[in-house]
């Protein structure tokens, strides 16, 4: 099958149904611009999430003992794999660091005697699901006199970066069915009102190969129009609204790298839906003119 005639048949039937096309094209488009912002969006959430749990710490008060004993028990807590960090805050520090808590309550200040603040030691988890293990073990050292940590607060962030992973996964998948639905419909739509010459072709011995490429082009190539006009609607939309948005502790910086790398996955998407939806399409009519 030479090239010329599938592009000639393709630009044809593109030329005849220009509303059909639209809608096929503006079907695409809006399935696939949601898809694409749906992406974005679990981006900006999992990036907040991040940024949520960082400096996520648990501190574990210390009896009073010598500075080597303390020393011994900050080395053992940062030698566990699940500790990316710990530092050791001895009572002097941990006056300084009173003092600037409360600097707007000098009265308060005035009653605490600086050598009844104990030392501590400050964890940073390399993985903040870990946090229930670590205090546990923290708990079982004898010199450790007490553990506090937010649990309840870890948990929360943890949850909430939970459901909105996977809020914004399967709102993508939902989108990404309900774009091949509509292409299939649509392009279905165009087929039905050329469905007399699919048949003449047919009666001359055209074969459903010859008969189903200029369709299948077609379909591609509005798959790939929708799905790059979606594509830079979202990335312009992200650019000029959500990124200059200030939501506090909302991160809404999202890679250059990350908008790219979805924006080709979303344009590959919008051609293989579109051919997808023209051999859908055309099947019913093929068997019919057996």
């Amino acid at each position: 099958m030479r090239a010329e005639y599938v592009i000639g048949e393709a630009a044809t039937n593109l030329r005849r149904n220009v509303l059909l096309v639209l809608g096929a094209i503006l079907a695409v488009f809006v399935s696939l611009f949601m898809t694409y912002m749906a992406l974005v969006v679990n981006e900006v959430a999992r990036n907040s999430a991040e940024r949520w749990q960082e400096g996520i710490s648990i501190i574990a008060w210390l009896d009073d003992a010598d500075l080597a004993d303390h020393t011994l028990i900050t080395n053992e807590v940062a030698s566990w794999p699940e500790v990316s960090r710990a530092v050791y805050v001895g009572k002097a520090e941990s006056w300084q660091e009173f003092q600037t808590m409360f600097a707007d309550n000098p009265a308060l200040v005035e009653t605490v005697d600086p050598s009844s603040l104990p030392a501590s030691v400050r964890v940073e988890l390399a993985d903040n699901e870990t946090h229930q293990a670590i205090v546990s073990k923290l708990v079982s050292i004898p010199l450790v006199d007490e553990v506090v940590e937010a649990s309840d607060a870890v948990e929360d962030t943890l949850e909430a970066s939970r459901l909105l992973n996977t809020g914004g996964i399967v709102l993508g998948v939902a989108l990404g069915l309900s774009a091949v639905v509509m292409i299939s419909n649509t392009v279905r739509m165009a087929i039905y009102a050329r469905r007399e010459e699919i048949g003449i072709m047919k009666l001359v011995g055209a074969s459903n190969w010859f008969v189903r490429t200029p369709f299948l082009l077609e379909g591609l190539i509005e798959g790939l129009i929708g799905g790059g006009l979606a594509v830079l609607a979202g990335w312009f939309g992200y650019r000029w609204f959500i990124s200059n948005l200030d939501l506090g502790i909302i991160d809404t910086d999202v890679p250059q790298s990350f908008l790219v790398s979805r924006g080709l996955i979303v344009l590959a998407f919008g051609a293989f839906a579109g051919a997808v939806g023209s051999l859908v399409g055309l099947r019913r009519y093929l068997q019919e003119s057996k």
